[in-house]
């Protein structure tokens, strides 16, 4: 029965909208609490708070991201149903997760590229991030005991670098597991609970750290952001302390976690970015 794995409720309400739900699956991969509903003639996406703090989703800041950018061929298509900001709604996009790429197709970078060059001039009224204090707070709740060396050489980096200035609009969450590939070969960005104004050339740099990028592609993000490359590499440094702290706090048991913490500690150590 539908009302066996949704509240009943809920599945009325949407009933109401989208027509008769003929079946309701549970997404395998991503956020544990995304369903695919299944219509006579539509699929749609739902997605439940899941009520846990290292997720915390944000849904009336990615309602109005979806519905501020609407009709960038890189979106998907809300359903003003979720504009109320209980939950999540948007059409089921058919395509392939690129979780696994190993590099970029030519035709596939550029798609990328426009993103990322179109993305700092739009969010016009989104909510502004402060990335500094983002990242500081971050660092300061790591308590796990065997990370407190680590800890404290980062905050001493942290302490010590000079930010820049200006203001862009970021997806802030860019890593292969949010892109999607579609049947025409077009690029979709997903998952924009984070996305808001903060500063300039923190998605270039997450591309930079979290994807498989060669030579050429990571100097194409140094100049798409604008910085130069000292500049730039203290970003693609931030990005990836950003994610070891994540680690630290929510997945401790991570295997590699505190090989991947001595690396960035080694790493910031040989570059001299410190």
């Amino acid at each position: 029965m539908l009302d066996s794995v949704l509240p009943s409720s809920l599945v009325q309400q949407l009933q109401q909208h989208l027509g008769r739900i003929l079946k309701i699956d549970r997404f395998a991969a991503g956020h544990q609490h995304s369903w695919l509903l299944l219509t006579q003639s539509e699929s749609w996406v739902l997605r439940l708070n899941q009520q846990q703090p290292c997720y915390g989703l944000d849904y009336q800041r990615e309602s109005a991201v979806l519905q501020q950018l609407k009709g960038q061929p890189w979106m998907i298509e809300q359903h003003p149903l979720s504009l109320a900001g209980d939950f999540l709604l948007y059409r089921y996009q058919a395509g392939q997760v690129l979780s696994d790429l190993s590099q970029f197709s030519p035709q596939l970078w550029q798609q990328l590229l426009q993103v990322l060059g179109s993305l700092p001039s739009l969010g016009k009224g989104l909510p502004e991030f402060d990335m500094c204090h983002y990242l500081q707070r971050y660092l300061l709740d790591i308590t796990h005991p065997a990370a407190q060396h680590f800890k404290q050489q980062a905050l001493r980096w942290f302490a010590a670098q000079s930010w820049p200035s200006g203001r862009a609009f970021n997806h802030h969450d860019l890593h292969l597991d949010n892109m999607l590939l579609g049947p025409q070969q077009q690029l979709l960005l997903l998952d924009w609970e984070y996305a808001a104004t903060s500063m300039p050339g923190w998605d270039a740099a997450s591309v930079a750290q979290r994807c498989p990028v060669n030579a050429q592609q990571r100097a194409d993000l140094i100049a798409l952001s604008g910085f130069s490359e000292k500049c730039f590499s203290q970003l693609e440094v931030a990005v990836e302390l950003l994610d070891l702290a994540w680690y630290w706090q929510y997945q401790p048991s991570y295997s590699a976690l505190a090989e991947r913490s001595e690396g960035w500690l080694a790493k910031l150590s040989a570059s001299g970015v410190s």
